[in-house]
């Protein structure tokens, strides 16, 4: 019953969460709790089971409604007649730097008439800023507004934007910084974020492009340098997500953990592998997206782990709660959170029936990669059709192909990294192996995008195939656990008739 409230008690709140993100009115924060309080008084009335948990569904949605209301939705009104004029604005840098190719993006809170509010800043790559500098940023004060992609969806690019509490956009920004790091938080963050440029600039010296710019999107979640041609057969293969720090690509290093200390009990093995999570995600700098990627890797490990997949649902559950009640448009707006989330679903729930039907592969390591694989994938499809209209039809094989190399990779880049740093003069000696692990994944991302009908494009279509496409795959996986309980039931019967009988 408390876990049947618990996971009611979720889905509530992120409906209320999901309603109010596009509808932004708080009368749904009365109606919700209206309505609550008459499902309460039936059940008082008739007791039945139905009665209170519709109460708790609305009475969580009342809550999630709620939270809406505190979160800033557009740029406050001292900055609104800055917009459309060239302007001179001084703040602080609160994030690490989105480097790109030929730019970088800078978010830089700044304060007017006692009000504060976040302006990204695109500039050039020079000169180079710093998590918690205090900067000077000269450029055209606009609004982000949402676009339409090559492939016909419509990104919310403003509500993209405004979860992380940006409201503005300085479009060929100029850039001086004029006073170094201020600040608790700044001296605490701010080494993590320099650690990893740090880290991205001794792989710079060990590897050539885009094998340097591949090898830092494997360990520290970086994809600048990989080129917009390269990029983009990465999407087509389906194997983007490790070229960002993503659940997924974090989770299957764990796994390799896993796999190396399987002599050891379980729970230990798995600590072991949360620590591992641990160490990339600091070495990514701790930003926003590497602890969500880390929090939803390290849930899914503890329960492949442990085998206790439902006390990994329920962490699940508590972190996704705690991740929208800090960010609540990440819900409705933020694909990352969205797909890492469903990702984790996958491998809580699918790869344990994906690795019954993979009995005939006899390598326990293969066998969990192939599963989880296949298991993330499944259960990312409908969501990722529905955001980019890009089906892949290659993407599970050079999944399967590619990723059993991907420990292994990161681990040799880390060596070239870190030893060319130390002997500068074997930088390239000591990353050979990770050059060639680098060719062999970039050679099977461009030869499998070139092929023939590599990926389907996809036309628009309603929400509502990708709700009926949850509820199927949500079906199957019931179905699959209810008949493993009832084969354990019925194994267990016979075994007691047995004992009966002897």
């Amino acid at each position: 019953m408390t876990d049947k409230l618990l996971l009611v008690g979720v889905i509530g709140f992120a409906l209320g969460v999901l309603m109010a993100s596009y509808l932004g009115s708080v009368s749904l924060v009365f109606f919700f709790a209206f309505l609550a309080v008459v499902f309460f008084g039936l059940w008082r009335l008739r007791k039945q089971a139905v009665l209170i948990f519709v109460c708790v569904l609305l009475l969580t949605a009342s809550i999630g409604a709620m939270r809406m209301q505190f979160v800033a939705e557009a740029l406050p009104d001292e900055f609104v007649p800055l917009v459309g004029t060239e302007v001179e604005i001084e703040g602080v840098v609160v994030a690490d730097p989105d480097i790109r190719e030929t730019s970088q993006r800078i978010t830089v809170e700044v304060e007017k008439d006692g009000v504060q509010t976040r302006v990204l800043a695109v500039a050039p790559l020079y000169p180079s800023v710093r998590y918690g500098e205090r900067v000077v940023a000269r450029g055209e004060f606009t609004l982000p507004e949402a676009f339409e992609t090559d492939m016909g969806r419509q990104f919310s690019y403003d509500k993209f934007l405004a979860k992380d509490s940006v409201f503005a956009v300085l479009q060929n920004a100029s850039l001086e910084v004029i006073a170094p790091r201020e600040g608790f938080v700044a001296h605490v963050f701010g080494p993590l974020a320099d650690f990893k440029n740090i880290g991205i600039e001794m792989l710079g010296h060990a590897l050539p492009e885009p094998h340097a710019s591949l090898a830092s999107g494997l360990i520290l979640g970086g994809k600048q340098g990989l080129g917009e041609d390269l990029l983009d057969s990465f999407i087509v293969s389906g194997l983007v997500h490790i070229v960002v720090l993503s659940g997924y690509n974090v989770m299957i290093v764990a796994e390799f953990v896993l796999r190396l200390l399987g002599f050891l009990p379980k729970r230990t093995a798995a600590w072991f592998g949360v620590a591992t999570i641990a160490a990339f995600v600091l070495a990514a700098g701790a930003g926003a997206a590497s602890v969500r990627a880390g929090l939803m890797a390290g849930i899914a490990v503890f329960g492949r782990a442990t085998g206790r997949t439902y006390d990994a649902f329920r962490a699940l559950l508590l972190a996704g709660v705690v991740m929208v009640l800090a960010s609540p448009y990440s819900l409705a707006y933020d694909p990352g959170f969205q797909l890492s989330f469903i990702a984790t679903l996958g491998l809580i729930f699918g790869a344990p029936i994906v690795e019954r039907w993979l009995h005939f592969v006899k390598s326990a390591f293969l066998r969990e990669i192939a599963s989880a694989t296949i298991a993330a994938q499944i259960s990312v499809l409908p969501l990722l059709i529905y955001q980019n209209g890009l089906f892949s039809l290659v993407a599970l094989p050079v999944n399967l192909i590619v990723l059993p190399i991907v420990p292994i990779a990161m681990l040799a880049s880390a060596v070239a990294g870190l030893g060319g740093f130390i002997v500068p003069a074997l930088a390239t000696l000591i990353g050979l192996p990770a050059y060639l692990l680098l060719s062999y994944i970039i050679s099977i991302v461009e030869i499998s995008a070139a092929l023939p009908l590599a990926a389907l494009s996809i036309p628009a279509f309603p929400f509502i195939f990708t709700i009926l496409a949850y509820a199927g795959l949500i079906y199957l996986v019931w179905r699959s656990y209810d008949a493993s309980a009832n084969r354990f039931s019925t194994t267990a019967q016979l075994t007691l008739s047995r004992k009966a009988s002897t």
